[in-house]
């Protein structure tokens, strides 16, 4: 059997159902983490909903639950973001969700990223104009966002997402990513590269399926290199003899990274005024770190997960 090159970027379901029971079906998508999913109230909730409720995997936010409302008819929604998608491990456990009862998918995106520049922007826009994204009827409009900076990152937009079925988004994922990591942490110009990847290779396609005059089949789930590569020419052009999305496949790596680019900031910015001060107590290290150290998390590494993984 094939390994699945393409990845689940984000899932939107509703059931109705009580929240804590949709709670426990979500528990076996992640193995044994499962059992560090736990929900936290929030303000309010969204599109009518009365109330809502944040998903949380240990500390790190993943989704939310909205639900409550007589203009609701019970309905539960769910929104899985893309960090939820990338620590499932096992998603032909998504048969659990789909039994709850009148559980549907309202919004799931596929999303294949290739390492080593076998698709481009240029790529992109060239099979746009060849015809391979139209499916039926008019071909759909190709929307550019770029920049006079360009290590901003190029995007191609297809086709209309209000309102629509189906959406391509096509865009430079290597200046995303870095783009993050030097927002996350000032004492980096510049990155690079990212795993030994250069980021002007990175590059993801992504399709965005809304069940808004068709229902989204519960296969998908599984089936989702067939139906990406169904979605346009140019998508089935690009699936074959691709290198799978391994980083995507092992969550674990982007959050060893944001730790290990958050000390070598500390080492870059405070690291001469450590070592002065370990001499000036006669290299006595402890001395040092039960001056410097805090006693409170930095929220924002416990969030993305840096607690979770084991790290060298």
């Amino acid at each position: 059997m094939n390994p699945t090159k393409t990845t689940i970027d984000w899932l939107r379901f509703r059931a109705k159902a009580e929240p804590r029971d949709i709670l426990e079906t979500l528990r076996p998508l992640y193995s044994e983490a499962g059992g560090a999913l736990k929900l936290q109230s929030m303000d309010k909730g969204i599109l009518g909903f009365k109330r809502a409720a944040q998903v949380s995997l240990g500390d790190m936010p993943i989704g939310r639950m909205d639900f409550g409302g007589e203009s609701q008819r019970d309905w539960v929604r769910v929104d899985l973001t893309g960090k939820a998608c990338e620590w499932v491990q096992d998603w032909q456990a998504i048969a659990d969700v789909e039994a709850l009862p009148a559980a549907e998918i309202r919004r799931l995106d596929i999303a294949l990223t290739t390492w080593d520049g076998e698709v481009t922007h240029d790529r992109v826009v060239q099979a746009h104009t060849e015809g391979r994204f139209a499916s039926t009827g008019r071909p759909p409009v190709l929307q550019q966002i770029t920049s006079s900076d360009p290590r901003a990152g190029r995007t191609c937009y297809i086709g209309k997402r209000e309102q629509s079925d189906k959406f391509g988004r096509c865009y430079e994922k290597g200046f995303e990513m870095a783009a993050k990591a030097v927002a996350r942490h000032s004492a980096l110009s510049h990155v690079i590269s990212i795993n030994d990847k250069k980021i002007e290779d990175i590059y993801r396609c992504e399709l965005e399926l809304k069940a808004v005059t068709k229902d989204i089949p519960w296969e998908v789930v599984e089936r989702r290199d067939q139906y990406f590569a169904g979605a346009y020419p140019f998508f089935g052009d690009i699936l074959p003899n691709v290198e799978a999305d391994i980083l995507q496949r092992r969550p674990e790596r982007a959050i060893q990274a944001d730790l290990a680019m958050a000390l070598e900031n500390c080492r870059i910015q405070f690291g001469p005024t450590l070592f002065t001060a370990m001499m000036a107590y006669q290299g006595d290290i402890t001395a040092v770190w039960d001056k410097v150290v805090g006693k409170a998390h930095n929220r924002a590494l416990v969030e993305a997960g840096v607690l979770m993984v084991d790290h060298e």
